[in-house]
C-alpha cells in the first residue's frame, strides 16, 4: 500500500483476490498494469506492485497454505487477457509457489518466455557471535576485530537502534544526508534524490516500527551518528535494505566504520535469535566477505499470444 501511494500514480491497479466456495480468502496477487512504452499504444505490461524504485526482492502472490495450486490456477484463468507482456521480478527459485506461478503463466504462451537469473547473498547465523566470527576468513576476522577495538579505544562508541516514533524523522534525515553526500561526491545522483522514495521510507518505517519489525541500526561516535543500516526482521530473517556512512569521518587506523556497525548489528541479530542476515540482491565483495551463501531470484518476461505479445 505504501509503494502504491508513492509510486503508483501513473499505473493501473489489477489487484486479484481468490475466494473459495466457503468465502475463505485463498490468495491475493497485488498486480498492476502500465503502458509498455510511450508511442506504442495498446501494449501493456503486467507487473507486481513494489517491483521498481525501492529495491524489492522476493515478490509474489500471498497464498493460503494447502490451497496454492488451485488458487494460482484460478488467478491465471482470470489473467489470460489484458496484457501484452508479463514482467515479474525478484521471483525466488527456491519458492515452490513462486515457481508454480511462473509455470502456469508460462503455459499461456510457452514460446515467448525470457528468463534471467540474479544472485542474492545471505548469512546463515549460528547461535553464538564468536562462533560466527570464527567461521570467517582469518584476515577479514582480524580486520573486524581490529577496527572495532581501535574505534572503541579512541572514542566513545555505541550502537543504537531506532525504537521510538519520535526518533524516526531525525534518524532518517541523517541517514538520507550521509547516503546522498557519499554518492553525489562520486558523481552519482544517489538513491534518495526522489521525494517519493524518501516518503516511502518514512511510511514503511512507521509501520515496521509499529509491528516490531524495524531494524534501523546506528553507530554513534562521540554522540554523532557516523553510519546507519536500514532493514527489517521478518520470520527470523534480517533483510538489509540500505546503508550509509559519513564519508568525511576517517579516524586513523579504523577505515570504514560501516564494517564496525555491521559486525555489531550481526551480533545483535544473533543475540535476539535471528537465523539469517539477508543482503538481498548482489554478490559484491562487501557482502560475500561476511560468509554469505548464494541463492537466486529470477526476472521472467512472458509475451502474450498474438501480435501484441510478439511486438512486446
Amino acid at each position: 500500500a505504501a509503494w502504491w501511494r508513492h509510486f503508483g500514480d501513473t499505473l493501473n491497479s489489477r489487484m486479484l483476490a481468490v475466494w473459495d466456495d466457503t468465502e475463505s480468502l485463498c490468495a491475493l496477487a497485488p498486480l498492476y498494469t502500465r503502458p509498455l512504452r510511450a508511442g506504442l499504444p495498446g501494449l501493456t505490461v503486467l507487473g507486481m506492485m513494489g517491483d521498481e524504485g525501492v529495491g524489492s526482492e522476493y515478490l509474489g502472490a500471498l497464498l493460503r497454505r494447502g490451497r496454492e495450486e488451485e488458487s494460482l490456477g484460478a488467478a491465471v484463468v482470470h489473467l489470460k487477457k489484458g496484457w501484452s507482456l508479463v514482467d515479474l521480478r525478484g521471483v525466488r527459485e527456491d519458492s515452490p509457489s513462486a515457481q508454480a506461478t511462473l509455470r502456469l503463466l508460462s503455459a499461456l504462451s510457452p514460446g515467448r518466455v525470457h528468463q534471467e537469473r540474479h544472485p542474492c547473498s545471505m548469512i546463515e547465523l549460528p547461535r553464538d557471535y564468536e562462533v560466527y566470527l570464527g567461521s570467517l576468513p582469518q584476515k577479514f576476522r582480524s580486520t573486524v576485530r581490529y577496527r572495532t577495538n581501535k574505534l572503541m579505544k579512541n572514542f566513545s562508541v555505541r550502537m543504537t537502534r531506532t525504537v521510538r516514533d519520535d526518533e524516526l524523522a531525525p534518524h532518517l534525515d541523517r541517514f538520507f544526508a550521509m547516503h546522498q553526500d557519499r554518492w553525489t561526491a562520486e558523481g552519482h545522483p544517489g538513491s534518495f534524490t526522489s521525494d517519493a522514495k524518501r516518503a516511502f521510507y518514512a511510511e514503511v518505517s512507521r509501520e515496521f516500527l509499529r509491528r516490531g519489525w524495524l531494524r534501523f541500526y546506528h553507530l554513534e561516535v562521540d554522540g554523532v551518528i557516523r553510519a546507519s543500516q536500514f532493514g527489517f526482521a521478518f520470520n527470523g530473517i534480517l533483510h538489509s535494505l540500505q546503508e550509509a556512512f559519513d564519508r568525511e569521518f576517517h579516524p586513523p587506523g579504523v577505515g570504514g566504520v560501516g564494517v564496525v556497525l555491521r559486525g555489531m548489528a550481526i551480533r545483535d541479530c544473533i543475540g535476539e535469535g535471528i537465523r539469517g542476515y539477508d543482503f538481498l540482491g548482489g554478490v559484491e565483495d562487501f557482502k560475500t566477505r561476511w560468509g554469505t551463501q548464494t541463492h537466486y531470484v529470477q526476472r521472467v518476461r512472458i509475451g502474450a499470444p498474438g501480435l501484441s505479445g510478439a511486438l512486446a
